[in-house]
Formats: structure tokens, sequence, C-alpha cells
């Protein structure tokens, strides 16, 4: 569970309901509800957004496109059809001109204004395929989250969730090694096209807020999303190295040395591990001169 530890103050009913929030956000975990993960995450930093009511859009948005289909036809033609109202009539996409802003990585944001980044759009994609009876669900791919479909036919399709492109084996094959860059096997290994869990998928969503947040300077929200994946991962350094940057951002430098000599004894070999040593070398004596 959290600690709210955070700098500036908030008030004690917020405190509760990000709280509980915390909570049903671990039972939406448990319980692979995806859509309902999403927007949890989406609640901790805007704490007005009435879950209820979005999960009602997708059930509506869901209707929408069972009555524009023809259901005489096969299911794959079915797919494809909503495939086609998804990125038209309702016209998901992205915004290339501010692909980072995050406003794009809050799900009901991207539910708004129909505009998102690729996990977020595949969220909503998959929550709309699975109320038509569609087997569709996210895949963690490097540097690009997909849709995966699998048919009737068991045939496994993988699409592209800016634009609902399907991508062939040597696209994909292509989009790994572009992000992975030089690599000792100049094969896409198959494991990186499985399904991924909820829990993975709520993590990658943080990652992205917390860059985005960081890269708009709002290091309190940036707080909270790494506040979050520490509750997924108590020991992952590199999370408690972020949250004491992010404390040090926030003007409390004595709270992020635990963080700081957590990541320090964890990694020590790492090069940022020696200049976190040098700066809390330089806090300890910034600190001797005050008390003197």
């Amino acid at each position: 569970m959290l600690s709210f530890r955070y700098p500036v103050p908030i008030t004690e009913n917020n405190i509760k309901l990000l709280e509980a929030n915390v909570t049903a956000l671990h039972q939406a975990i448990v319980d692979q509800n995806t859509l309902l993960a999403g927007l949890l995450v989406t609640r901790q930093f805007t704490t007005a957004t009435d879950v209820s009511s979005y999960l009602d859009m997708i059930d509506s948005l869901a209707e929408d496109v069972k009555a524009s289909m023809d259901m005489q036809l096969d299911e794959s033609l079915r797919f494809k059809q909503f495939s086609r109202f998804f990125y038209t009539q309702l016209a998901f996409s992205s915004n290339e001109n501010d692909f980072f802003d995050s406003k794009y990585c809050l799900l009901d944001k991207v539910i708004d204004y129909r505009t998102g980044i690729p996990v977020t759009l595949a969220i909503v994609f998959s929550a709309i395929a699975q109320r038509l009876g569609f087997d569709v669900t996210g895949v963690n791919f490097p540097g690009h989250f997909l849709i995966r479909y699998c048919n009737a036919d068991k045939r496994t399709i993988f699409i592209d969730p800016l634009t609902g492109k399907i991508l062939d084996w040597q696209e994909l094959e292509r989009l790994y090694l572009s992000i992975v860059g030089d690599s000792d096997d100049d094969e896409m290994p198959a494991g990186v096209l499985d399904c991924a869990s909820t829990e993975e998928i709520v993590v990658r969503m943080l990652h992205n807020l917390k860059a985005s947040f960081i890269r708009e300077e709002k290091y309190q929200n940036a707080l909270r999303a790494v506040d979050l994946l520490i509750g997924l991962s108590p020991n992952d350094p590199y999370e408690r190295r972020d949250r004491g940057f992010l404390l040090h951002q926030l003007e409390c430098p004595q709270v992020a040395k635990a963080d700081y000599q957590f990541f320090i004894e964890h990694c020590p070999q790492d090069p940022s591990a020696q200049l976190l040593k040098l700066q809390m070398r330089h806090w300890d004596s910034m600190s001797r001169v005050i008390l003197h």
C-alpha cells in the first residue's frame, strides 16, 4: 500500500479517496480488468473522474458499433467492420504534433478527446472489442504497445493501435529491431508478442505518465506515478532512485536520501550511484555549515 508523502498539502478527504482508489486498483489488477484499472490510474491524478460514467461510455460505444455491424458476416469480416468504425466514425487517433502530452496517457481524456498513445488507445480498443465478443488483448511490445486479435480460426493478428494497420511478421521484426538496436540475436523473440497482463499494462501506463509529468515539470504528479509503481514493485531500485530525484526536485532532500541510499546499496556499479554519493556528501556538508 502506498504512503502519501507529498510535499504539497493534500486534503484529508483527497488522501482517503486516493487510498481507497489504490485498493480498488489492486483489485482490478487481480481481476484482470484492464479498462477499470486504467481508469483508476487516471483517478489518481484527476480525482474528480467519474469511473462509472466512463465505463458506461465504453458500453454505449460498443452498442453504437454493434448497431452498425452486419451480424450475418463471419467473425473476421465483422472485426474489420469494428476496426474501421473505431478509427473512422469514432475517430480515435494519435496526435503526432504533441505525442508526449500527459493527457494522452490519461484514459478519461483519451475517451473524451478520442486521442491517445499506443497503450491507452489499445485499452479502449480492446475494451470495446471484448464487449462485442472478439478475443482481443494488448501486447507489451518493446517501445510500441500493440493489439492482438485471435479470430475464430485461431489465427493471430497484430495491429498498430495508432492507425488500426495490421502488421505482418516482417513488419513486426523490423519494428522490434528498430527499437532494440544492435543485438546478439538478429531475430525477434516470439515471447515479445505474448498477451500482456493487466499489471504489465498498468506499469506501462505509469511509466508513460511519469515521463510525461517530468517533461512537463509536474513533479508532484510524477511522484504519485512513481509511488504507484513502487506499490507494485517495492524493491525496484530504479523506481526508488526516480522517487529520490522527484523528492529532490520538490525540495525534500533529506527524504530523498533514503531512496538514493537504497539505490546505491542495490546498484553500486551503476554510473549514477557515484554521482548520487557526491550529491549526498554535498547535502551533508551544507547541513554542517547551517548548524555552525
